[in-house]
């Protein structure tokens, strides 16, 4: 009897039925079978289909090669190759392997199989886990999760959903936390994930399996272009007055990596100078700024909300220093109430007149500052990118690009940003 990921379950050494109830046991094995494989069978004996396909070949343990075709059952140890602008979808009880372009992957069984080498995504979020061997080591996923699996040069495990498992041939373990990644060049596992969030392609596979990430990410990466694009005009209005509590920006850095994790921070609520300063450090660490909001707990409609609330406040001449703008944007009050001085603020440093406002004010009249945000929002996709549905293909893009691994590029398709 096998569990969803293929591994089997073994009888603790010592048990003995007990004479009484031995009749029982032939009745109690067969229900707990049919629980475990949702259909009686063990998983390892599930068929598996294909689906999406383009330019997809099958190469049968004889040597025999067919052409893919939707609908098309794979034997045991098949393996499915697409070429250049190929892409396959291989289903199982619920569960959606999505292979990319120029890529190979052997079905072991139902529940195990072998990436070797290109894309894949596996959504186990509706259906069973799968036991995925990538170049030596064993990748775990278990059902109700979903992780991406790259093989080039280097291995690149991320956790898009849920949390997943590498095991090397040395014995090392390693648990990937939902929206972290890991790299790996041989079998030299790091000890955690910890400085390591997960970097999104925002292509078919993971726009499939995890939606409302993707979307977003390319929400977020619009306004980034957006703000980027609007020159150092935007920069002053959000930054005025921030200097002395930003994280300074290393030259030729996007000014959007200063504005956004303000905007971000804003959004999450809570501690959100704490929020912050993560919000910065997962940007160092390479992370997607859709995985940032995620990590924060909010969205991109609830980062231009607050976009808009600053651009009210700034308008206005209630927002200062960091933690001015932060407590405005996050709608404690009026901080008017709120002193921060120029040049040498620091962070919780208030007034004994109540009534002081922001000092120095963002510069600029309220039209001006209208306008900046205004052209920044408006680059925005109208409307936002909605959710899909894993039940019908809900994007016309054919693959999920072969990317170097662990590259920093993060491709937006067109499609997507019109849905």
């Amino acid at each position: 009897m096998e569990t969803d990921a293929g591994f089997p379950h073994h009888r603790h050494m010592g048990q003995i039925a007990h004479p009484g109830r031995a009749a029982l046991l032939p009745a109690l094995a067969l229900v707990i079978a049919t629980v475990v494989t949702g259909c009686g069978t063990p998983l390892s004996a599930a068929t598996t289909t294909l689906a999406g396909v383009i330019d997809v070949t099958v190469v049968h343990p004889d040597g025999a090669v067919v052409a893919g075709v939707n609908g098309l059952r794979l034997h045991r140890g098949d393996v499915v190759r697409t070429g250049t602008s190929g892409r396959a979808e291989l289903r199982t009880r619920g569960r959606i392997v999505y292979e990319g372009s120029d890529a190979a992957i052997r079905m072991i069984d139902g529940a195990s199989a072998e990436l070797r080498h290109g894309a894949v995504v596996v959504d186990a979020q509706h259906g069973p886990g799968l036991a995925l061997s990538v170049a030596g080591l064993r990748v775990g996923t278990s059902s109700g999760t979903a992780l991406r699996a790259e093989r080039s040069v280097t291995v690149r495990i991320a956790a898009l959903a849920g949390d997943a498992s590498v095991d090397s041939s040395t014995g090392r373990h390693l648990d990937v936390a939902s929206l972290s990644q890991v790299i790996v060049g041989g079998d030299a596992l790091p000890d955690s994930t910890a400085d390591s969030p997960l970097r999104l392609t925002d292509d078919d596979g993971e726009a499939h399996t995890v939606p409302a990430l993707v979307r977003d990410d390319l929400a977020l990466d619009t306004l980034a272009s957006g703000i980027d694009n609007t020159g150092s005009s935007t920069v002053r209005v959000v930054t005025a007055a921030w200097h002395s509590g930003l994280d300074p920006l290393p030259a030729g850095v996007a000014d959007s990596e200063q504005v956004l994790p303000v905007v971000i921070a804003a959004a999450s609520g809570g501690d959100t100078s704490a929020h912050y300063s993560t919000a910065v450090q997962l940007r160092r660490y390479g992370a997607s700024w859709g995985v940032v909001a995620h990590r924060l707990h909010t969205t991109s409609a609830a980062v231009l909300a607050a976009l808009q609330a600053f651009e009210t406040g700034a308008a206005t001449g209630q927002v200062g220093t960091v933690p001015a703008a932060l407590a405005f944007l996050s709608g404690d009050g009026s901080t008017g109430a709120t002193r921060h001085g120029g040049g040498g603020s620091k962070p919780g440093a208030t007034s004994s007149s109540p009534g002081a406002h922001p000092s120095p004010s963002p510069s600029g009249s309220p039209d001006a500052v209208g306008g900046t945000i205004d052209r920044v929002l408006k680059m925005l996709p109208t409307p936002l990118p909605t959710s899909t549905s894993t039940s019908t293909p809900p994007l016309p893009v054919p693959s999920l690009p072969s990317l170097p691994v662990g590259s920093l590029v993060t491709p937006a398709p067109a499609p997507l940003l019109t849905h």
